[in-house]
């Protein structure tokens, strides 16, 4: 590595954490003068700035929350640590980012959000969160990760080549975020909005359409072990399964089918932040995985296809409900079992669900490729990402 200094991010960046007006919904406006309200749907994997937000919140609201404003970092602080990214527009940040204000004129934005992204800086988070019961990135905890700062020029040079390579990445993530969208409306048009049920199917709860709720396993995850285990890191926000950094556990023979999961079972992020709280998504694989304690194993009866019910938890209105019911636990939001069964869903014929479910897997194939082929991109990003941070571009 080249003779680079090394400092602390707290040296390097103002750190502070989010705020929360509750309850929020008494703060959301529709009023166009009201302040940006920066969520975590409002930050696109193809893209590095936020720009908008879908919602606004009061000028009374703001005042209990943090400011950011253009060219600020936010980065997801619970559970799964999220990707970092760069403000390109003001508004009020809520408890699940955390705030990265540049102290000094000798950073360059491009270059730290490449390094803030890298596997390098999540590998030291997750090391120094690992223990705790509910893993959060704290301002100590950032504010004592230590980086190499190379000369400005060089940081912009070295940011240069990163970007170049991002673009292919951020195609990638584009074209299966078009996939999630597509299969979104493929929902909407079979079943109609959820919302209003235009086409006034019965009324059911989701425990009616489910033959088992179960919890995920405790047991500490590693590098090596007999079983992959899947965690909340593993599901996507638009529905998805990801595999990629993927852990592994010893699971005893006596609690096999207790912790896995088998193909066609919905996973269910019980706790998170509250707007990633509820991901969900359908076991598609053929080998069993095991399961984390964050996650609820869903099994669709003789009523229900698992596509459907998973759509429906994944629809605009389904995450709506969903961030209607979250309780507030420790700067987190629970959605436990038994109040997921309890959530109204629309009930179409179950041969109508079978349609839906031939249409998505149609689409599955599409998305293996795209899904292949980013992994692999990705791996060999992650290499230029060390090369690039041990000053050996």
């Amino acid at each position: 590595m080249r003779n680079w200094p090394t400092l602390a991010l707290g040296d390097l960046f103002e750190i502070a954490r989010g705020g929360s007006p509750r309850p929020i919904d008494q703060f959301i406006t529709d009023d166009p003068d009201g302040i940006n309200w920066i969520s975590i749907s409002d930050a696109s994997e193809s893209s590095k700035f936020i720009k908008q937000t879908k919602r606004r919140i009061k000028a009374s609201g703001a005042s209990r929350s943090r400011s950011v404003k253009p060219g600020d970092f936010l980065l997801t602080n619970s559970m799964s640590f999220g990707r970092p990214y760069i403000m390109a527009t003001t508004g009020c940040i809520h408890d699940g980012w955390l705030l990265l204000r540049p102290r000094r004129e000798d950073i360059d934005r491009n270059y730290f959000y490449h390094l803030l992204g890298s596997d390098i800086i999540y590998s030291k988070f997750e090391r120094l969160a690992a223990g705790a019961t509910v893993k959060n990135l704290n301002i100590d905890l950032v504010s004592g990760v230590e980086v190499s700062l190379p000369s400005l020029p060089e940081q912009r040079r070295i940011a240069a080549i990163l970007d170049e390579a991002d673009v292919l990445q951020a195609k990638r993530r584009a074209a299966l975020a078009q996939l999630d969208e597509m299969a979104r409306a493929i929902f909407v048009e079979m079943f109609g909005d959820p919302a209003t049920n235009p086409k006034n199917w019965p009324v059911v709860n989701i425990g009616d359409l489910v033959a088992s709720a179960a919890y995920g396993t405790s047991e500490k995850a590693g590098a090596e072990g007999k079983i992959p285990i899947l965690r909340m890191n593993n599901l996507t926000y638009g529905g998805a399964l990801d595999l990629i950094n993927l852990k592994y556990i010893d699971l005893p023979a006596s609690q096999f089918e207790r912790y896995t999961v088998q193909k066609g079972d919905i996973l269910f992020n019980r706790t998170n932040s509250a707007e990633l709280v509820g991901k969900t998504a359908v076991f598609d694989q053929d080998a069993p995985m095991a399961f984390a304690g964050y996650l609820v194993r869903l099994r669709t009866n003789a009523f229900a296809t698992p596509e459907y019910v998973s759509a429906f938890l994944n629809s605009t209105h389904g995450k709506s409900t969903l961030r209607a019911m979250c309780k507030s636990i420790i700067g987190m939001a629970n959605i436990n079992a038994k109040e997921v069964q309890r959530i109204p869903i629309p009930k179409p014929p179950r041969a109508l669900q079978g349609e839906f479910a031939e249409r998505l897997n149609t689409l599955a194939g599409t998305r293996q490729k795209h899904r292949q082929s980013a992994r692999e991109f990705e791996s060999l990003f992650s290499s230029l990402q060390h090369r690039a941070f041990r000053g050996e571009l």
